[in-house]
Formats: structure tokens, sequence, C-alpha cells
């Protein structure tokens, strides 16, 4: 007896490039292990100036006018990921192919087909999977 196969994901609002956004979307930013590492690595070298600013007693103001200064170098820590690629219809930008909305596409688990959390992106569905138009 050949095994049941599911049928495909497509058209899951928690669908996006192969991934399930399920976790995600319920707890934004809970599960640390989704966010995109280079993005995580920039709020790390923002979080350690912040905490200079206050141990140096610097208002926000000056720290303002300080991070602007050194903004670009702050930026330039490089692209620290093995799985960075860039888009091919957007190769002037430095933006990577599996970031979406501040986590790593790559890092989301994939989508095992229709399931349980199953849901049209209008929110039409039963218990037993039946889509209402």
């Amino acid at each position: 007896m050949k095994p049941v196969l599911r049928l495909p994901g497509d058209g899951c609002r928690f669908l996006a490039a192969g991934r399930c956004l399920y976790e995600e979307r319920i707890n934004p930013g809970l599960c640390r292990e989704f966010a995109c590492t280079v993005l995580a690595a920039l709020e790390n070298h923002f979080d350690e100036f912040v905490v200079r600013g206050e141990i140096l007693g610097l208002s926000s103001e000056q720290a303002g006018r300080i991070w602007e200064q050194r903004m670009a170098k702050a930026l330039n820590i490089g692209w620290d990921c093995a799985n960075f690629t860039v888009p091919q219809d957007d190769a002037e930008e430095a933006s990577c192919l599996h970031f979406f909305e501040g986590i790593c596409l790559l890092r989301m688990p994939a989508c095992p087909g229709r399931c349980r959390r199953y849901e049209r992106p209008d929110h039409t569905v039963s218990e037993q999977g039946d889509i209402y138009e």
C-alpha cells in the first residue's frame, strides 16, 4: 500500500518560500533562533552602544549625534552568514533573498503541506479543513 500524500500548503497564510511561519506569526520574535544572524549582530552593536552611552551619562541628543557619526562603521560589520544570497532582480541592494520581516526563512521549519494549521488568507477554514468561499 502506498503512503497517503499530503496536499501542498499552497495558499496558506503561514506559507512563505516553502517554509511554515506559523510559530513566528503566533508569537513574533519569541523564538530567537528564527532571527536573521546579520540583523541580530546589528542589534547587539546598537545595544552595546546604548549601554556605553548610559554609563557615560550621554543625553539622547548627544548619543544620537555620535551614533550618526559611527553608523557607517557599525553597519560595516559584514554579512557574516553562509546563506546570504543577493536576489537576482535586486542586485544593487544589500538585501538577502532569505530575509523576511526580521527572520531568516531558512531557519523556519519546512512546510509539511496541508496540516491542522492551514488557513486561507481570508480566515475561512473549518475544523475539518473545509474551505468556505
